[in-house]
């Protein structure tokens, strides 16, 4: 238990230590460099440019294949042939019950 406390008190401390450096670190310096919340901000942004590009450009190729379409025809092929293979089934158990 005592090992508990001792180790919550560290973490507490050196997370009081860190939190002010990073307070100044969050400053901007004398001269005319962005500071580290502006830094944040700007990467963040070019983040979110870079999913959007990339989000259309998927939608573009997923347009340009025609992949709705061929999606649509894979599907209709495989109901198509579970009705085949349902009518089969069918034919079947009549020929058995007819004998």
């Amino acid at each position: 238990m005592r090992g508990i406390m001792v180790a919550v008190g560290l973490a507490y401390v050196l997370s009081a230590m860190g939190a002010g450096r990073l307070a100044d670190a969050a400053e901007p310096a004398a001269s005319n460099e962005p500071g580290l919340g502006e830094k944040v901000g700007s990467t963040a942004k070019k983040i979110v440019e870079k999913v959007e590009q990339g989000v259309k450009n998927t939608v573009k190729k997923v347009e340009d294949k025609h992949v709705p379409e061929k999606v649509e025809q894979k599907l209709k092929k495989a109901v198509d042939k579970t009705a085949e293979g349902f009518e089969k089934a069918e034919r079947k158990i009549k020929n058995k019950l007819a004998d």
